[in-house]
């Protein structure tokens, strides 16, 4: 376990009772804060979202008091798809460990013509970190172009030499 994601054992939501913090990064995909069971009927009506994509672990929802079984029935009911692909927080490691996995799980979510809400805890580091794997491995872009498309539009701190080391250098752009 990386230093910073050293927990303690209370339970508490960081958010309190606002609504989670979402940025649109393409019309296909969406990052930001964790939903409440509350924000998940806000989610599809404001933002049209048809899929979330969860990267919060079991530390993750027992920090924040959620329960991942009432999510998904809560996301079942308004008819929304769910994908939970766990990945601690704070840690490189586990970021490279799960990116194929993760990745592969967020292309079939945006393949199935789905608007995708992608989220961790705070938005900051694995998701947008998956985003731009998202757009190097799916859209083509280099991780330079990724990059720089993401941090316009959502402040965050991606691992990139995660994705360097999965991808090669990041100003390399694949063949469309």
């Amino acid at each position: 376990m990386d230093w910073f994601s050293i927990r303690r054992d209370a339970h508490h939501s960081t958010r309190g009772s606002r609504r989670p913090d979402v940025s649109e990064i393409s019309h296909e995909l969406l990052i930001g804060e964790y939903p409440q069971r509350d924000d998940i009927a806000w989610l599809k009506e404001t933002y049209r979202i048809a899929a979330v994509h969860s990267l919060q672990d079991e530390e993750d929802l027992s920090l924040h008091a959620l329960d991942l079984g009432v999510l998904r029935e809560t996301y079942r009911e308004h008819g929304i798809q769910f994908v939970n692909t766990p990945i601690q927080d704070g840690s490189a490691d586990a970021m490279a460990a799960r990116l194929k996995v993760a990745l592969n799980d967020l292309g079939n979510l945006v393949a199935a013509s789905r608007r995708v809400y992608l989220h961790c805890n705070a938005g900051m580091n694995r998701a947008p970190t998956l985003a731009i794997a998202f757009l190097r491995a799916y859209r083509q872009m280099s991780l330079d172009e990724a990059l720089a498309m993401v941090k316009r539009r959502r402040a965050c701190g991606p691992f990139m030499t995660v994705l360097e080391e999965y991808f090669g250098p990041r100003d390399y752009k694949p063949p469309k």
